[in-house]
Formats: structure tokens, sequence, C-alpha cells
């Protein structure tokens, strides 16, 4: 998925008016975190602040916003009760601030942070001559795929919709598709496995190839590191324990080997209330079925982790 922020940059380069809405802070039941933000234009919206009565009166000011040609930066208050007809019973403050060409370098540094991760920090003017001074930390997940044949087609087309910034090797051009998701970026190459040392620090690796021995190199390399999150490894239970057997005999230890998850997509133990048509669909290797199966994981997993967020706080 293409970040909010990166949408920013290419807005500036078509020189599209635009304005960012942003959740400056939030308190009580509300639909989305402080944080969490939209690209508004005369005629579309990306990304999302919860949807809703709220979205839609914030992409409405915001139009207001560009059809007035405003230059500065302004915040509104939002209960949501019945007034916006949500009963979350919260409370948000949008901030809306217009993209401009002058800002370019603070726009680019936001985009660039939110890629890398790390904290943001932005002293914007206020239409009501104030200040509002935006500091925010992002923590990016970043998802590789090793390997574009049917499973991991399926897989990428699920990510490319969540909030992840997706990564995707191959030894081979052909099997890409032509038209490809928004913000994920390919990488041909004669050693995929070589690879495994350019992925960024806590990510998220799926290793799927066409290839077992392609297959053992790649999650060889990968368990040689200590810094990255989930590795998982398609297959079944009798190829994960040959992996296991191999990597033991290449001098991994049992704290390295547990790190790798394999078989994946694998459904959780069944429950009594669960139909026997409902089991036989969760075990089904439909690429499809794996892919979302392996996405929830990756998910669940995501949730687990901390999460830092500093809300923008208005000076006077």
């Amino acid at each position: 998925m293409l970040s909010v922020a990166a949408q920013i940059v290419a807005t500036l380069d078509g020189r599209v008016p635009a304005i960012w809405v942003c959740i400056s802070s939030a308190r009580g039941s509300v639909p989305r975190e402080a944080g969490a933000a939209m690209l508004v234009t005369a005629d579309d919206a990306s990304g999302t602040i919860g949807g809703g009565h709220l979205e839609y009166k914030a992409i409405e000011f915001a139009r207001e916003c560009i059809a007035a040609r405003q230059t500065l930066a302004t915040r509104r208050h939002f209960p949501l009760g019945p007034a916006l007809g949500q009963c979350c019973g919260g409370a948000v403050e949008l901030t809306f601030v217009p993209v401009q060409a002058a800002d370019r370098a603070d726009w680019q540094r936001l985009a660039d942070t939110a890629e890398r991760g790390g904290r943001f920090q932005w002293s914007l003017p206020l239409d009501s001559g104030g200040v509002a001074a935006l500091d925010l930390a992002f923590t990016p997940w970043h998802v590789w795929v090793f390997g574009a044949g049917h499973v991991g087609r399926a897989i990428v087309q699920v990510l490319a919709v969540l909030p992840c910034r997706v990564t995707w090797v191959d030894s081979r051009e052909e099997p890409f598709p032509a038209a490809l998701p928004a913000g994920v970026r390919l990488v041909a190459t004669d050693d995929p496995a070589r690879e495994a040392a350019r992925i960024p620090a806590a990510a998220d690796v799926l290793v799927l190839t066409h290839s077992h021995a392609l297959d053992f190199d790649i999650t060889l390399a990968l368990l040689r590191r200590d810094d990255l999150g989930y590795v998982g490894v398609i297959g079944s239970g009798t190829k994960a324990a040959t992996f296991r057997k191999r990597l033991a005999a290449r001098g991994l230890s049992d704290n390295e080997i547990a790190r790798m998850v394999s078989p994946i997509g694998q459904p959780a133990a069944p429950s009594a209330a669960v139909t026997p048509a409902a089991q036989r669909w969760a075990a089904s290797k439909h690429p499809g079925v794996i892919a979302v199966s392996v996405a929830s994981e990756l998910i669940a997993r995501q949730q687990l982790l901390p999460r830092t967020h500093i809300p923008m706080r208005a000076e006077a």
C-alpha cells in the first residue's frame, strides 16, 4: 500500500491542490487512532480516518479549504455523538494542512520518515494565529515476499490493501504480473538469498519460491540474522521437518531454527463449534485461502507489538 505521505509527494509532482487531514488527538472511543491520516483532493480521497459521517464531514471541509485556496493549517473538533450520526462516544481533533510546493522539503521528510521509521517534527502556523507542533513517531511494517508463483501473487494482492510496505522478490522476471498494486516494490535477482542481508530489521518475511533448494538457501540466510520478525516458509510438515534437520546440520541452534514458521497458512485448532465444511475450507490449499490465513497471522503478530505515537499538540 502506498502511504498517504508518499502520495502527498506524488500530488506535489502533479501540482494537484490537496489537503492532508490528520487526527491530531483522540479521546475515548474513536474509529481511528491519533496519527491516522488521509489525503483529499477536489475529486478524490485516499487513506482513512475511520469512515462514517466523520470522514464525510472531513472530506467536505477539506474541499471547502481547497476551493478557498487556504494556505494555513486549521483545526476542527468533532464529538462523535448524535450530531455526526455516530455513537462512538469519543471525540477527535482534526488538523487540515494544505499541501503546498513551498513545503516540499517537509513533505518529503514526512514521506521518508514514514518509510524508514523514526520521529517526525514540524511546526505548522495555524489560521488562528497559533502554531501546531506536529510530533509523530512512525514504526513502518515491512513485509518481504520471496516467490511470485500462484501463492505469492495471492499473498501480495492481500498485503497490498494492508498498511505495510511490500517488497516482492523472485529470480525470474516473467512471473511478476504486468499490473502491480500501488506501493509494491519488485526485486528481480539471480541470487534471492543475497537479498536477505538487505531486509530492514523487524521485517516479516515469507518464503515461497518455485524451488525447495532456493527456499532452503533463503531461509538459512534469514535465520542467520537475529533481528527479523516473522520468518514463514511454505510447504508441508515433511518439508518443514527436513529443513529443520538440514538447518541444524549447517550449524544453526535450536533457538535459531525455532524462529522458522512452517508450514504457513495453517488453521487454528478446530473448535467443536466449527462445522466440518468450515474445517475443510480452513485446511484448503487454495492460494487465496492460504493468502488470507497468512495475512491474518501477520496481522495478529503486529497487534502484539508495541506501537509508539506522539500526537500533534497545539501551541497558542
